[in-house]
């Protein structure tokens, strides 16, 4: 006998929200943090700009924490 294994059904209203965990908004804008590599480690002829998407509130500037692409990157709140 054969079964066939649906995709799960997964009802958005009932997964959580997430946050900012410093003003609450659950409103967010994606972002772009920009990484230059050096010519010398990629051993091409000039720089290399690597952007890496993220998420920061739309209401304060915050980033989460776990929305946070690199951790040594403090997040700047805007006034």
């Amino acid at each position: 006998m054969s079964e066939i294994i649906g995709k799960p059904q997964i009802n958005l209203k009932d997964q959580p929200t997430v946050t900012c965990e410093v003003c609450g908004s659950k409103y967010f804008k994606e972002v772009t943090m920009l990484k230059k590599v050096s010519r010398l480690l990629t051993g091409g002829t000039d720089d290399t700009i690597v952007p890496f998407p993220t998420y920061m509130c739309n209401d304060c500037g915050y980033v989460n924490a776990d929305l946070r692409i690199f951790d040594d990157e403090t997040p700047k709140i805007q006034e």
